[in-house]
C-alpha cells in the first residue's frame, strides 16, 4: 500500500468516525436537551365597540314625542345580530325611566338609527346605553343584502285617509329571500335637523322582488320634503332565522 493510499484510508476512517460522533451528539442533544418551540400566536382581530353618535327627541305637537338615536359600527367585517339598548329618559319631575329593546347592526354600518315612538312629551332623553355583552359575527360586506329604495314620496295616503304618509318601493336585489326587512325613514329640514322619524316592517321579501311600503304619522311633519328624506332598509342576515334561504356565516367569539 502506498503512502497516498494509506492517507486516503485514514481520511475515510476519520470521516466515518466524525459522522458517527456527530450522530451520537445529535441524538443526545435531542433526547436530553429538546429545543423549546416558540408558541404560535394567532392574531384574532378584536372588533371595536359600537359607537353612539347622537340622540334627540321630536315633539309631535299632540302631547307625544318620538325619540331617536344614531349609532355606528366602525368594524367593516363584524356585526352584531342582537344588540341590546336602553333609552334613558327623564320626566319633568326629575324621575328616570328606562325603555329597553333589541336591534342589530351589520358590518360596516356607519349610520344606524334606533327609534322610540309615541312617548309622552314630558320626557327628555338623557342618553342611549348599549349592551356590553355582544356576540360578534364575522361576515364579508360582499354577503350583505342589496336592498334599494325608489319612488319615495310624501303626502296623504289614499288607503288610510288624511294621515301624513311616506311612500316608496323596496326592491330586494340580493341572492337570498329575506323574512323581514326593516325600513326606517329620517326626515330633515333644510338645515339638516331631523324633524321626523318612523319605521315599518316588510315581511317575506323574495329575491328580485319589489314591494310597496308606507309609513304613517298622526300629525303632519312641517317642513318635510322628499329631497330631505332618507330611507334606510336593512335585514338582519346575521341571524339565519331571518332568512328564507340560509346564508353561510361564521360566529367568532363573545367579547
Amino acid at each position: 500500500m502506498t503512502t497516498s493510499q494509506r492517507n486516503s484510508k485514514k481520511i475515510i476512517i476519520a470521516t466515518i468516525y466524525s459522522v458517527i460522533l456527530a450522530t451520537i451528539i445529535f441524538i443526545i442533544m435531542v433526547t436530553f436537551f429538546p429545543r423549546q418551540l416558540e408558541p404560535v400566536v394567532v392574531d384574532i382581530p378584536k372588533p371595536r365597540p359600537i359607537e353612539v353618535i347622537q340622540f334627540n327627541k321630536i315633539s309631535l305637537g299632540n302631547g307625544s314625542a318620538d325619540f331617536w338615536a344614531e349609532i355606528r359600527n366602525p368594524n367593516d367585517d363584524f356585526g352584531v345580530k342582537q344588540l341590546g339598548y336602553t333609552f334613558v329618559l327623564q320626566n319633568n319631575d326629575g324621575s328616570i325611566e328606562r325603555r329597553s329593546g333589541n336591534t342589530f347592526i351589520l358590518p360596516g354600518d356607519k349610520k344606524r338609527y334606533i327609534l322610540l315612538l309615541n312617548i309622552s312629551d314630558d320626557y327628555t332623553i338623557q342618553t342611549l346605553e348599549l349592551s356590553d355583552n355582544l356576540e360578534w359575527t364575522q361576515l364579508s360586506r360582499f354577503d350583505l343584502p342589496e336592498l334599494t329604495i325608489r319612488n319615495v314620496r310624501l303626502g296623504v295616503s289614499e288607503k288610510v285617509g288624511s294621515a301624513f304618509t311616506a311612500f316608496g318601493i323596496l326592491t330586494n336585489n340580493s341572492t337570498v329571500n329575506l323574512k323581514n326587512v326593516q325600513i326606517i325613514a329620517i326626515l330633515e329640514n333644510d338645515q339638516g335637523e331631523i324633524i321626523g322619524v318612523n319605521e315599518t316592517l316588510v315581511r317575506d321579501v323574495l329575491k328580485t322582488e319589489s314591494r310597496d311600503f308606507e309609513m304613517i304619522w298622526d300629525t303632519p311633519i312641517s317642513g318635510a320634503s322628499t329631497a330631505n328624506t332618507t330611507i334606510y332598509p336593512q335585514s338582519n342576515i346575521l341571524d339565519t332565522r331571518e332568512l328564507l334561504i340560509e346564508l353561510q356565516q361564521k360566529p367568532i367569539f363573545e367579547r
